[in-house]
C-alpha cells in the first residue's frame, strides 16, 4: 500500500571544498589551503528528504499501472544557511566549518495547503534544528492538526511535556538526550530513540548495535540517515526493534562515504 512521508523543518546548503595543505602561511602558523574540488547538497531537514527518497526507491512500494508508490512531500525553510566545510581530500580531516546566515523565519501555518499536506501523509517528520523555522506552538499546532498520523520528531531545542505527549518518537542523540529533564526521560520513555555513533542506539535501556559496521570516512548527516530509515521501516513494520536495526544499516552505509550522503 503507498504511503505518503511528509518531512517538516529546516533546510541548509552543506558545501563540501576539497584540497590539501602542503606548506604553513608566513604570516601566521596557519596551514595554506589550496581547493582543489567543490561538492554541495542540501543537509538538514533537505537531508532527510534525500535520504527518505534513496531509501523508498530501493525498498519502497513501487506502484504499478493503478497505483502510485511510496513518496515524499516537504514543507522546508529556504535554503539560506550555508555549511561550508574544508576538507583535507586525502584524509577528509576537516580543518574548518564556516556557518552563514544561522537562522530563518518561523514557518507561516496559515496557509491551507499546509493542513492538506498534512492530512494527505501517513507519516510526518519533523526535522527541528532550532534554527527559527520551528517553535514550540508551531510544532504543537502540526501535532494537533496529524494527531492522527504517526509523527516523528528530531529536535535541537529543550522538550516540552507538551510536545513529548503529541509525537509518537523523538530521535536524539546521547548529548541531547542527557539534557532532557529525568522526570520526562521517565514519563515518555517509550518514545525517545538516542543515537550512540558508532556503537548503535539505544531505546528503553536496550542497545541497539551496528552490526558489522563500515570504515567511518565522515559522519556528516548520519542522524538524518538514522531518521529517515527508522521512520521508512516503523511505518512499513510498527517495529520498533526491526526498525532501529535498519536505520543502523542505513547510517552504516553513508558514514562509508563522504560529505553529506545518501544511502
Amino acid at each position: 500500500m503507498r504511503k505518503i512521508f511528509l518531512v517538516i523543518g529546516e533546510q541548509c546548503k552543506d558545501v563540501f571544498i576539497y584540497g590539501n595543505c602542503e606548506r604553513f602561511s608566513p604570516e601566521a602558523p596557519v596551514p595554506v589551503f589550496n581547493p582543489i574540488e567543490v561538492v554541495d547538497n542540501l543537509g538538514m531537514a533537505g537531508n532527510v528528504v534525500a535520504n527518505l527518497n534513496a531509501i523508498i526507491g530501493k525498498y519502497g512500494y513501487k506502484g504499478d499501472e493503478d497505483r502510485f508508490g511510496d513518496s515524499v512531500a516537504s514543507i522546508l525553510s529556504q535554503a539560506r544557511m550555508t555549511k561550508t566545510r574544508y576538507v583535507d581530500k586525502k584524509s577528509n580531516h576537516i580543518f574548518i566549518r564556516v556557518d552563514e546566515n544561522d537562522s530563518v523565519s518561523p514557518l507561516d501555518i496559515k496557509g491551507e495547503f499546509i493542513k492538506d499536506a498534512i492530512t494527505q501523509s501517513n507519516a510526518i517528520v519533523i526535522s527541528d534544528y532550532d534554527k527559527g523555522f520551528l517553535h514550540d506552538d508551531i510544532i504543537e499546532w502540526i501535532c494537533e492538526i496529524g494527531k492522527d498520523k504517526m509523527i516523528f520528531l528530531d529536535s535541537k531545542r529543550p522538550l516540552t511535556q507538551e510536545i513529548l505527549s503529541s509525537v509518537d518518537f523523538v530521535k536524539l542523540n546521547s548529548g541531547e538526550y542527557e539534557n532532557v529533564p529525568a522526570r520526562l526521560k521517565i514519563l515518555y520513555e517509550e518514545k525517545f530513540i538516542v543515537t550512540l555513533g558508532s556503537k548503535g542506539a539505544m531505546y528503553k535501556s536496550k542497545l541497539y548495535p551496528s552490526n558489522n559496521p563500515l570504515q567511518t570516512i565522515d559522519v556528516s548527516g548520519a542522524g538524518d540517515t538514522f531518521l529517515a530509515g527508522f521512520v521508512f521501516q516503523f511505518v512499513k513494520t510498527k517495529d520498533v526493534g526491526e526498525s532501529i536495526e535498519f536505520a543502523n544499516e542505513m547510517a552504516q552505509i553513508v558514514v562509508s562515504k563522504r560529505g553529506v550522503s545518501t544511502i
